[in-house]
């Protein structure tokens, strides 16, 4: 009788266990309505959740590791239980046009590819990214994107985010530049949500920024 009073309470633990986990699927279908089922949550605060989708892979790039990825960009309105497409990448390996010293304007379905989102605006704002992805292997492209709108601009950087300053949510950007004599240090700049450039810092090695230039350095050997 022990025995069978065993199995039947085991029966109805496993059961309520899997009514619980079918319970949390189905909330999470309902929560991330008209989301693709494929596509990864990357982002999120208390009302936007924001994902991205992987839709194809450049034929160029299909043997390299990692492969550059056509990606699509998500929003779902946590409040308005609404979804929404921000946009679809579209794949260049082509990176010289974002070599700019100032920020500027480009269609947001001109953005080459997206490995990391960010959100910048505040909970109670227009959801506000800042998207970044890397389309040549070596540099770091920066673009800040809104919802509803269809263009998305550029930063002048090349090695991407560290992080939002602590008082006005100003994006702290790195890139990498090189000295005359060869060798590369970083600067360090902080923009504000619309691109326009705040301050800027070259952190260089005093013994490295002194060392004469390659150029100089053939001159002495003649």
């Amino acid at each position: 009788m022990k025995n069978i009073t065993l199995w039947i309470r085991m029966v109805l633990f496993f059961a309520v266990l899997l009514s619980c986990n079918r319970t949390e699927q189905l909330k999470s279908k309902i929560d991330y309505y008209g989301i693709p089922t494929t596509a990864k949550l990357v982002a999120e605060d208390s009302h936007y959740a924001v994902f991205t989708n992987v839709e194809a892979y450049d034929d160029d790039s299909i043997g390299i590791w990692p492969p550059l990825e056509q990606v699509s960009l998500w929003a779902y309105d946590k409040q308005k239980q609404k979804s929404e497409m921000m946009l679809l990448t579209h794949l260049d390996t082509d990176g010289t046009r974002y070599n700019t010293t100032e920020s500027f304007t480009m269609p947001a379905d001109t953005i080459p590819t997206i490995q990391r989102v960010t959100i910048i605006s505040y909970p109670d704002e227009n959801l506000k990214l800042l998207v970044e992805g890397c389309c040549d292997y070596r540099n770091v492209e920066s673009f800040i994107v809104e919802l509803g709108k269809k263009e998305a601009i550029c930063l002048p950087t090349n090695r991407g985010f560290i992080g939002l300053s602590e008082e006005n949510q100003f994006l702290i950007m790195q890139s990498y530049e090189y000295y005359p004599c060869g060798g590369r240090y970083n600067r360090i700049e902080a923009f504000d949500c619309e691109g326009k450039r705040i301050c800027s810092m070259d952190a260089k090695l005093e013994e490295y920024a002194n060392y004469p230039s390659i150029e100089e350095l053939c001159e002495m050997d003649d």
